[in-house]
């Protein structure tokens, strides 16, 4: 089919560039090429069975190989090397996504994505596999790859960033992923700038503890407490001073987040802002503008309700009119313990909501004698994190799984059923990483990935709804940021969506600065942990 491919002129001078490469292999020898190509493959494929090349397209009776080479050259490079996404180059995900969209197990069109990224490898651009990191080692594929930062800005001197329209032709119905939505939030963040009074917070709290202090000394508990505002504050920085590298990362880089990048989970898109506290958030500003937060009330519950309506269209839920109505986790506080509930219990019966329908486990089927009401109690109260986990993995989720469940199957028996199969029919999905007992599967319980698609179809069709009316935007999950005079459109655009795809009228809500002090999340850390950070100084001095 006929399509048409808006080409950043960049891309256009890496062909250039990638012709000169075919010049230079039409002259050496065919073992010669054979050489260049073999110690290619090793560095970009390392567990390949076989050697990928570029003979068929120095063949001029190839014509047809070469075409095709240069759409998917063009296709990959545009989602790669665009700003919103730079260096994203991993032939893994384009493999599943020509599966996905062409409707077939096989595609022999996955094989010049193969091509292309052996010829950026050849032309210098790559530096190899990224360390710790591939999605599989059963082939020769599945690897994400370093960019030769050095290469690139040599052959970008001079070279606009305009663009222009190129009609491909293309076999399946794929023109690469969308960039504008990873490009036109890469230009939100970079116009947004920063409140003082959080960036000299910010700057003063990386100043006293680097990440590799952080990654290096503290133990795991500790981790758990500090680095969310270390990454937080780095992203703050990272704003304020236009470093396009740490504006872009996740938030949840840490070593234990194999993929330590832009991300696609489910279509979900992370940035910098992704896992920073929304009361920091708000004293970002675009454009010099008040940011203001559009996003679904009990977003993930809504979307399990539209399913259920979806797969049964005559059974009323009330599960579903709480969440239109607005009050879901209060009309679910009251079927736990049986009253209104504060701010904190909100919070706190919002985590135990989401590890109901999203746990790998069986549904209590015995409720201990201690009413749900005193593990609440008791928790919003206990101060030692380690004893607030230890309550929240045993009665206090216990207790409350069996009053939920236990209502569902009397009042919502087709509710009960979908949440209760997605929790006993677990799929097995690979581990990123081995355990400590050398694991490499885990089970999972899939409704939460059905969930996350919903989600991310509705608030992709809300941006597409809003262009280009609105040209500054940023999302983190059932959340729309924007300035402030963009709220009202966005607000509506989610509102129409939502009764043209569900046929549901969602309650969508504003949430701006309350003109308040912010939180304190950057705070001084605890007396023994500069102590320990001390220590940790006075020994890498003395070595």
């Amino acid at each position: 089919m006929k399509i048409e491919i808006v080409v950043n002129r960049r891309i256009e001078r890496l062909y250039e560039e990638y012709m000169t490469l075919i010049d230079s292999l039409k002259g050496k020898t065919k073992d010669e090429r054979f050489e260049l190509y073999e110690s290619m493959t090793k560095r970009l494929y390392p567990h390949a069975e076989k050697v990928v090349d570029l003979e068929d397209q120095l063949n001029e009776n190839r014509k047809d190989y070469q075409r095709k080479f240069k759409e998917w050259f063009f296709v990959i490079c545009k989602s790669s090397f665009s700003n919103g996404r730079f260096g994203e180059t991993c032939f893994e995900l384009y493999k599943k996504e020509i599966v996905k969209k062409s409707k077939k197990d096989k595609c022999s069109s996955k094989i010049y994505a193969h091509k292309v990224i052996l010829a950026l490898g050849l032309m210098g651009l790559l530096e190899g596999v990224k360390d710790n990191y591939s999605h599989s080692r059963d082939g020769a594929h599945g690897y994400n790859y370093k960019v030769d930062m050095f290469k690139w800005v040599e052959l970008m001197k001079g070279v606009s960033r305009g663009s222009v329209a190129l009609p491909l032709d293309i076999e399946i119905d794929w023109a690469g992923y969308e960039d504008w939505f990873g490009e036109r939030q890469f230009e939100t963040i970079k116009s947004m700038t920063v409140e003082p009074k959080v960036y000299k917070q910010a700057k003063t709290y990386l100043e006293k503890f680097d990440d590799f202090f952080f990654t290096s000394t503290l133990k795991a508990d500790e981790k758990k407490h500090f680095t969310d505002k270390w990454f937080a504050a780095r992203a703050v920085c990272a704003i304020a001073e236009h470093d396009t590298y740490h504006m872009l990362r996740h938030s949840d880089d840490s070593e234990d987040n194999d993929e330590e990048k832009l991300i696609h989970n489910a279509g979900r898109y992370y940035t910098c802002l992704t896992n920073m506290h929304s009361e920091i958030r708000k004293e970002l500003c675009i454009d010099g503008e008040q940011v203001v937060e559009v996003d679904i009330s009990a977003a993930q519950p809504t979307m399990l309700g539209l399913l259920l309506r979806e797969r049964y269209p005559n059974v009323k839920s009330a599960w579903l009119e709480h969440c239109e109505k607005g009050d879901f986790y209060e009309w679910i506080g009251r079927i736990s313990i049986g009253r209104g509930i504060t701010k904190d219990e909100r919070q706190v019966i919002k985590t135990l909501v989401m590890r109901l329908l999203y746990t790998a486990i069986k549904p209590t089927e015995k409720q201990d004698e201690t009413p749900f009401w005193w593990y609440l109690k008791t928790y919003l109260k206990e101060k030692d994190a380690s004893k607030r986990v230890h309550l929240e993995d045993g009665g206090l989720f216990k207790s409350f799984d069996f009053i939920i469940m236990s209502y569902l199957k009397a009042e919502e028996p087709a509710l009960y059923k979908l949440v209760y199969d997605a929790r006993t029919n677990l799929k097995t999905v690979k581990r990123k990483k081995p355990t400590a007992a050398g694991r490499t599967t885990k089970k999972r319980n899939n409704l939460s990935i059905m969930m996350t698609e919903m989600e991310v179809k509705y608030i992709k069709a809300c941006l597409k709804a809003i262009a280009p009316d609105v040209q500054h935007f940023y999302t983190i999950h059932d959340c729309v940021g924007c300035k402030a005079s963009d709220a009202a459109k966005v607000k509506q655009a989610m509102l129409v969506v939502g009764k043209e795809m569900f046929g549901a009228t969602l309650n969508v809500k504003l949430e701006s600065s309350s003109g308040e002090t912010i939180m304190d999340d950057f705070k001084f850390v605890p007396e023994e942990v500069v102590m320990k950070k001390k220590g940790w100084q006075q020994e890498k001095k003395a070595a």
